[in-house]
This record gives C-alpha cells, structure tokens and sequence, in this order.
C-alpha cells in the first residue's frame, strides 16, 4: 500500500518539472539505501512515536545494548510496515512489565560454586537430594552457577538446556517406581542463562527428587582450565549451583543429603552438599521496594558476647530459621557490618533463657562467608516463645555483627515479623535499630518468600526471552522492509507518478461536479425562493395599481410589497452567507445561529446553549447548506405556527456526532395519531436529515408542544 500524498503540494513538481520530481525520488531511494546499512544513522529530529520507544533497558535484557531506534531506516520501516509496529508496542509492554519483576542480579559465588559432576563416562548422568520422607512438593527450581574462569565470568556453567526432573520413593529409581514432574527440552538460546528453572510440583510426591540431564553442557573452548587444579574441562560438563524444593513458604531441601552418579571435589569450590546449602547466585529474595531501614547493629568494644532476643508473643512450634545478612547500599564494605562467625540460637519459654534448647551453635571457621544469601537452618523439634541469638567474640578486638532481618519460621509462617525486640547493646542511629530485624526488609529492598520471588523470577525469564525474540523479528524486518521499499521505489517510480497523476484528474473531475452540484443547488434556491418573491412582489405592485380607488387596500398590498422584499432580501443574504469563502467553520456557523435566532424569535423567550468542542476545520458546502436550512425551517414553523411562548435551542458536538434539538411550549399537534399525515414540511425536513446521514426524531401532543431533535455525523 502506497503512503498518502498531499497532491497540492506535488502538482507543480509533476505538472511542470517531471524530471525534477524523477530526480527526486530517485534521491530519495539512495539515502534509504544508505540507511539500510548498519549501524543505523540517527538523526536529530525524532517524531513522537521515536521518544515514545525506549533507548534503555534493563542490564539483564540484552547485551549489548539495544540498538538506537531513531535512525532514518527504523522510521522508514516504521511507517510501511504495521507488523514492526506491533512487535514496538509488545516490546514496550514487555519493558513496563519487567519494571514491575525483581531483577537478576548476578552475585559471583566468592567460595562456594555448588554441584559439578564427575569425569565417569557412564550416560546419563544424575544428582538426587533425600528429602527425609515421603512429600508432596509445590513447586521445583534449579539455579545456573555463575562462575570466574580464566579472568571471565560465566553464567550457566554447567546448566543443561534438555533435562528431567523425576521424584520417587525408592531411591535406585527403578523402573515404573517413579513419576515425572517436566520433561524439560528448551531449545531457544535466547532465554537468560542466570535465570533459575522453576516448575510447580503437580501435586506428585515422593522422597527422593533426581534431576537428569539429557544433553550436557559444553564449554567454551577457551575455558579449558580448571580455577584451582589447573586440570582441563572435560568436554561435557553437568553443574547445579542451588537445587531448591518448595512447600509452602520453605525450601525443605536446605540441608539434605544429596548423591550423584559422580562428582567433582577436587577443589574447595564444588561439593555434593553445596547444592542444598541455600546459596545462589541471585541472593536473598527480595521485591522491589525500598527499604526504609538497614537492620539491627550491635558495637561493643570490650564484650565477650551479645545477644539480641525476639519475643514471639506466644509458644509456637519453631521449624526453621533464617538470618538475612546486612548489606547497605552504596557504602564501601564495613568489617563492623560482617555476618557473624560464631553464634548460638536458642529457643525458651522464658525471656531469660531457662530450660532453653540451643537450635543452632556454629563455632569460627565452620560457617563460610555468606555473601549476600539467607543462612537458613532448620529445625526438627523446635516449640517456645522466644528466640535469642548470642554472637561471641572470636578474637581480642571489638565484638561488631549486623543483620538486616531474623525470620523465625512456624510452619510455612514468619513469626517473627513485627514482634517485639530486646537486646544487649543496639545502634539505634542511622536507620540501625533493633525494631529493623524484624520489619520485612532486607538493607535495601523489601523481603519475598521463596515461591513469589521464584515465580516473579522466571516470568522474567520468559519476558526477556519474549523481548530477545522480538528484537531479532524487529532487526530482520526493519532490514527487510527497506530493502524492499528501496526496490519498490526504484521500479515503481513511473507508477507512482502516472498514480499520483490519476489521482489529481480524479480530484479536478470531483470538483467540477461538486460545482456542478452547487450551481444546480444555487439555482434551485434563486428559483424556489428569490424567484417565487419576486414573482410575488410584481403582482402585488399590479394588484395596487389597479386598486388605485382604495386607499386602504392600496396600503395593505403595499406592506405585503415590503415583507415579501425583506423576505426575499434575507433568503439572498442566507444564500450569499452560504456560499461566502472564509464562512465555512463552525464558529462562523453559530454565529449565524444565533443571528437568525435573535431576527425570528423576537416576540419569544428563547434560550440558545452549546455543548461541547466546536473545531475550527472547514465544513462541507452541502452539510452547511442543509443544516442551516433545517434549523432555520424548525425557527420558521415555531413563528408561523406553534403559538409558543418560550423555546430552548441545544446545540452539542460529542465524539464526532451533532445533536440539534429545538422544543417549543406551543399548542403541538398529534403526530402520533394514526389519522396523522405529515406535510411537506416535516417531509422537507426529513429529506434534508437524510442528506445529512442523520436521524430526525419529532415528538409532539396537542397543548405539550412540539421537540424536534437531529442527530447526525459530523464530516
């Protein structure tokens, strides 16, 4: 389909100089194909759909960054193809979506990268976590590891694109002694590669969950060498850097016992155990809001130990816990801030600890550095009403700890959160404070459990590889479509001229019959109206001349003279008003309104009131015409006719539709009655709405007067 093209504008060109305009748009197919070529020119004058598009987007979209969408070939293809139109505004849904989703933030495991297999040949490889017992899981999720090899960072490491997870209560999975919870076979390698697999359980269960890799993972041939060992890669690689089991608002596999076909303990940064250690690399779970506080901080410069206590309100059974570390934003790293080394967690009904059953103890040196995940334990047996955490000093300087949060788990609910707080020692300044450990925030963003992060995560996931896919489809169209508009322009210049050509004869022969049409309406109106006057105005000039012996009757034809020659003056004055250039605009258009109101309804009390938008554009000759004409019969009728006392006049323009409605107190007539026949002034009326492609509606009763009200498109 061809642009439209303002004919006016090109006539001279075509007309006068056609090799100029030959010229031209042979120009203008060179600089489109100059366009074409990557990158993409960007000009300074953007339209408004350019700023509407968005020149950034989120870090785990795409890299590199999106290419500039301003460029002359992005607004050509723009305006011939509406299909890169709708993969723009899906785009920019997808973006207004992801602003809404927490991010993937990628945090380099500094100890601990998770599961790797082993060098055995053996197919197919496998690792499967004991859960204790028999249960039916919510939901599954598998983290990718990000890794530093070689000086560079590599995300998904390890990850399968083809796997199964499979759960069973014998351990051996032997055959038909076990169900499938996803077949999983991805092929599309725009999906991020940090992004953790999650798949809701299916309401199977089981005590031993094993996932299967299908195809392995190869490396990059440049990553050959292992970190520590300095052995090299095997050529198909399986790793996992969190496997995670959710029931309700846990991961039940924290912790568990996990066993493999084979693995990789070589160095200090695989283990079997790392995989439900609760660390990956996308850190604690957290939501989008700002945190209004950093935690609780305890500073003691000569304490052996401090403990800080929540008090529960009430005994409850205690399942699990977890210490959330501090991590303050845009502050260099503080030793003071660490997460403590050695501590104990006990559980009591007593605020002061008696008979209180220790839950936790780690000594300095058993727990590695937990970066910026939860340190979760779980509890078998727990049941009490406080729960205090002791952190004792491992060496002889100052004794400093913070935690942003301290959930203590009930089932699948947070305890914890909003009680009441006590401590030994509390910074209360700088939004530390000890009411911070249990306010649902982390130091920077508000706490999420595990399955509204993890689901919020992967519809992430499937946006950014949606978003990916819509690139690449908008790149190859934008490519496409002026490729092939620089052909269409260069062959197709001849057609355009003869159809631009076509078009301005057509438009010459549409206004000459429009001429036509208004010299025909002209001379109707001369001689229906102005004529039919004279004609009346000559024969009483007759009538008097001949009645010369009576005075009085002489006087009567001669007023009759005067009204029909003001008659016959104010129809001129209606057709020149008509026809008048510079008259054609709906202000001019009430303004003539009122007028006629104002001359024809003297002896009455009239209101005349608009509503709505009345815009400036010109308005058809013939809807002029009509309309007018309408109005100005409806006043006529009143005067001669209705005997009325007041009359209301509304005017309104609303969504492209008119609505005239003129009422009157009047004596009114039976329109509904079946003896009713109309004449041919409701037949006029009619007539002239129909021309209009309105409708007329009259409404009225003998001694309740008369409505007339026309609807009617607006051109």
């Amino acid at each position: 389909m061809l642009p439209p093209v303002r004919i006016d504008r090109l006539t001279c060109i075509l007309l006068r100089a056609p090799g100029v305009a030959m010229a031209a748009i042979w120009a203008l197919s060179i600089s489109m194909a100059s366009a074409q070529l990557p990158p993409f020119a960007v000009g300074d004058d953007t339209d408004e759909l350019d700023r509407q598009l968005p020149q950034k987007v989120p870090s785990d979209l795409i890299e590199p960054q999106v290419t500039a969408r301003t460029g002359s070939a992005d607004r050509f293809a723009r305006i011939f193809s509406a299909e890169l139109r709708d993969i723009e505004e899906r785009q920019a849904e997808i973006l207004a979506e992801l602003e809404t989703l927490p991010p993937l933030q990628q945090v380099v495991q500094p100890e601990l990268f998770g599961y790797h297999s082993g060098p055995a040949k053996r197919r197919p490889k496998w690792v499967q976590i004991d859960l204790g017992e028999h249960v039916k899981p919510d939901a599954v999720a598998l983290f990718p590891v990000t890794v530093q090899l070689e000086n560079q960072k590599v995300v998904g490491y390890g990850f399968p694109s083809r796997f199964r997870i499979d759960i069973s209560d014998d351990p051996n999975f032997s055959d038909y002694q076990y169900e499938t919870i996803v077949d999983h076979r991805s092929t599309s390698k725009l999906m991020p590669k940090e992004a953790p697999f999650y798949h809701e359980g299916g309401g199977l269960g089981g005590r031993y969950i094993r996932m299967t890799p299908i195809s392995l993972w190869k490396p990059d041939p440049s990553l050959t060498a292992n970190l520590e060992t300095g052995q090299e890669e095997p050529e198909e690689v399986f790793a996992l850097a969190e496997m995670m089991v959710i029931k309700g608002e846990r991961n039940i596999a924290i912790g568990k016992p996990v066993s493999a076909l084979d693995w990789d303990e070589l160095s200090n940064f695989w283990a079997r155990r790392y995989l439900t250690d609760g660390r990956t690399p996308l850190g604690v779970p957290s939501g989008l809001e700002p945190s209004p506080t950093l935690g609780y901080r305890c500073d003691s410069e000569k304490a052996t130990s401090r403990w800080v206590q929540i008090d529960l309100e009430e005994s409850v059974p205690i399942s699990e816990i977890r210490m959330i570390p501090a991590n303050p934003p845009n502050v260099v790293p503080n030793p003071n801030l660490e997460f403590p080394s050695m501590f104990k967690i006990e559980i009591s009904d007593s605020p002061d600890m008696r008979q209180a059953d220790t839950v936790v103890k780690i000594n300095n040196g058993q727990l590695a550095k937990p970066g910026n995940n939860p340190v979760i334990f779980p509890v078998d047996s727990g049941y009490g009403r406080y729960v205090r955490l002791t952190v004792e000093r491992r060496n002889a300087g100052p004794l400093s700890f913070a935690l942003a949060e301290l959930q203590v788990f009930s089932d699948n609910h947070n305890a914890s959160q909003g009680k009441t707080v006590t401590a030994e020692e509390s910074v209360e300044e700088d939004n530390w404070s000890r009411d911070a450990l249990v306010d649902g925030f982390g130091s920077r963003n508000n706490l999420e459990g595990f399955p509204e992060w993890l689901s919020a995560l992967s519809r992430r996931a499937d946006l950014i590889r949606e978003w990916r896919e819509k690139e690449q489809q908008r790149l190859d169209l934008v490519e496409t479509t002026v490729s092939r508009g620089i052909r269409y322009i260069g062959s197709g210049a001849g057609a355009l001229m003869l159809l631009i050509i076509m078009g301005l004869a057509r438009g010459r022969s549409r206004r000459r019959r429009d001429l036509e049409s208004l010299r025909q309406q002209i001379a109707s109106d001369l001689h229906d109206d102005i004529g039919s006057n004279l004609s009346s105005i000559a024969l009483l000039a007759e009538l008097g001349s001949s009645e010369s012996e009576e005075p009085e009757l002489v006087r009567e034809e001669f007023d009759e003279i005067k009204r029909t020659a003001d008659k016959t003056v104010e129809s001129m004055r209606d057709i020149v008003w008509l026809i008048r250039p510079g008259e054609e605009t709906w202000k001019q258009m009430i303004a003539r309104f009122r007028e006629t109101a104002a001359k024809l309804l003297r002896a009455h009390e009239y209101r005349f009131e608009t509503k709505g938008t009345m815009h400036e554009e010109r308005l058809p000759l013939d809807f002029k015409r009509d309309l007018f004409l309408m109005y100005k019969e409806i006043l006529n009728n009143i005067v001669r006719h209705a005997e009325a006392q007041r009359v209301q006049i509304e005017l309104e323009t609303q969504r492209g539709r008119l609505l005239l409605r003129i009422a009157d107190d009047g004596k009114g007539f039976n329109n509904l009655d079946q003896n009713f026949r109309e004449g041919n002034g409701l037949k006029n009326l009619r007539r002239r709405a129909q021309a209009l492609g309105g409708n007329l509606k009259v409404r009225s009763a003998a001694g309740e007067g008369t409505s007339i009200q026309l609807t009617a498109p607006i051109p």
